[in-house]
């Protein structure tokens, strides 16, 4: 079988087609906003490695830098990049055999194997369990399949490490939405907005859920 290599958008082809292929049932809009993040976070994995040297984790002091122009910038292009960057320190171990296991596990995802990515992440947080980008990766895939206590649990482990992880907060929204709490779900989209405005399709639901819960849009 063909690898994805170092195209992201294989790489994010094949990953959404792993998430979207065995989660419940979940209607259009969340579906968008799962290609949405997967997307974004695929490609800061591919170019691990490849632009930003000596990389650390979410307490890079880089990351300060990138969330204060991410706020101020109008630009889209600009915040897509920003985003990307974002990713790319989150993911980014700066240890070889640590990215290893990362990369394992979601090469896992992409082919489907979604056991082998638990166990993968699974020994990846045993061994660094600091890295709050293992918690997430793996709540992802607890979400895929529908074990959502567990998934909400790993969320909660990212944000008490880093607490801007603006792709657990809308996790945690995805999740809650697919529960139809609309309520929870409104509040960690907010959330999330608040540390990254430049999801569209999360703003356009929190505008729906906004009407729901509350009458009214933000």
């Amino acid at each position: 079988m063909k690898t994805c290599g170092h195209d992201p958008l294989l790489c994010s082809h094949r990953l959404e087609q792993g998430v979207l292929g065995r989660a419940p049932a979940l209607s259009y809009s969340l579906t968008m906003m799962i290609k949405q993040l997967l997307a974004a976070a695929t490609v800061a994995l591919v170019m691990v490695g490849l632009s930003l040297p000596g990389l650390a984790a979410q307490d890079d002091p880089r990351l300060d830098d990138l969330f204060v122009q991410l706020h101020n910038t109008n630009d889209d292009a600009e915040a897509q990049l920003l985003q990307s960057y974002i990713w790319l320190i989150w993911i980014e171990a700066h240890d070889d055999e640590l990215n290893a296991m990362m990369q394992g596990g979601t090469r896992a995802m992409q082919l489907g194997d979604l056991q082998q990515a638990i166990g993968q992440f699974t020994r990846l947080i045993d061994v660094a369990p600091e890295f709050a980008e293992a918690w997430n990766k793996r709540a992802t895939v607890y979400f895929m399949i529908g074990r959502y206590d567990e998934s909400i649990a790993d969320c909660m482990e990212v944000l008490a490490l880093e607490p801007r992880h603006f792709g657990a907060l809308s996790g945690l929204g995805l999740i809650y939405s697919a529960r139809d709490d609309s309520e929870s779900a409104l509040f960690w989209f907010r959330e999330a907005l608040e540390q990254n405005p430049h999801m569209p399709s999360i703003r356009q639901r929190v505008e729906e859920l906004s009407r729901e819960v509350e009458g009214e849009a933000i």
